[in-house]
């Protein structure tokens, strides 16, 4: 298999971003850019030097719309497929991506369990949140037990070469076996359908536990503006500094050296 390098690798992920736009207008789906993504339209005007993926957000009610019917639209790029749980209980995050088939994705030990997934955009829904700050921290106490669970059932042990992580994942798979993935992906979907989004006044993408509490009203994901992201242009929240600065503090400011390098470790491949 060919290797994908750098600067084509973004490139694949700016198409499937920009088919995504492109079908989501046509069929009046809301999205937007969230997380690095955001940070990097406003800071950088697109990718964020160092990055090297696509986070793309949903509210519910949108987000299930385009799992449901992005795969079955006969004007998509068909090159592209969703992802899901809610297409497949067994799948290996508790959320979608959009990928390009043609492509593959080794993602070492911390990867995938299913051939098919290539390079991709993340899709993450946003749900409601409890307007009880304690409540909220319980929902995310409860989703990263489910997301420490998932990391070590779909760990390969074969990718391990320290032995010390080599017997903690060992023990920890052990410890997990009991669990399937139909049963964590059901936990997953529970917790963050437990408060209703129409109902709600804050909402977060709550299947991604990680960082600030961040407890933003969700309006703020309603009201949308476009913007540049490299050449596409795309959707980000209009109150996009409320959602940066609860998420991130001061998002504007550059991080130290050392820390601006990529988040993630994979290597991409053309399919023979």
């Amino acid at each position: 298999m060919k290797k994908i390098e750098i600067d084509e690798l973004l490139q694949l992920q700016l198409d499937i971003l920009k088919s995504v736009d492109e079908y989501c207008r046509r069929n009046d789906i809301k999205y937007f850019l969230t997380s690095g993504t955001c940070i990097g339209a406003v800071r950088h005007g697109g990718y964020i030097p160092w990055d090297d993926d696509i986070d793309i957000g949903m509210t519910r009610p949108h987000y299930e719309r385009f799992v449901r019917e992005f795969n079955q639209d006969k004007k998509k790029n068909q090159s592209l497929r969703v992802f899901a749980p809610e297409l497949n209980w067994n799948y290996y995050a508790p959320y979608a991506n959009v990928c390009d088939v043609r492509t593959i994705l080794d993602e070492g030990a911390n990867g995938h369990r299913a051939d098919e997934i290539g390079v991709k955009i993340d899709v993450f829904p946003i749900d409601g949140i409890p307007s009880e700050i304690d409540e909220y921290r319980r929902e995310k106490k409860e989703i990263t037990r489910l997301w420490n669970i998932l990391y070590y059932k779909r760990r390969k042990l074969s990718g391990l070469h320290n032995k010390i992580k080599l017997t903690k994942s060992i023990v920890r798979k052990l410890q997990y076996s009991c669990y399937t993935y139909e049963s964590i992906q059901k936990k997953f979907r529970d917790v963050a359908l437990s408060n209703n989004y129409e109902d709600s006044k804050y909402a977060i993408d709550v299947v991604f536990p990680w960082g600030r509490d961040v407890m933003c009203e969700k309006e703020v994901y309603e009201d949308l503006i476009e913007t540049k992201f490299e050449n596409i242009d795309v959707f980000i929240m209009r109150n996009y500094d409320r959602y940066l600065s609860l998420k991130y503090g001061d998002y504007m400011q550059l991080p130290p050296v050392e820390q601006r390098r990529p988040h993630h470790d994979f290597i991409a491949y053309w399919k023979d």
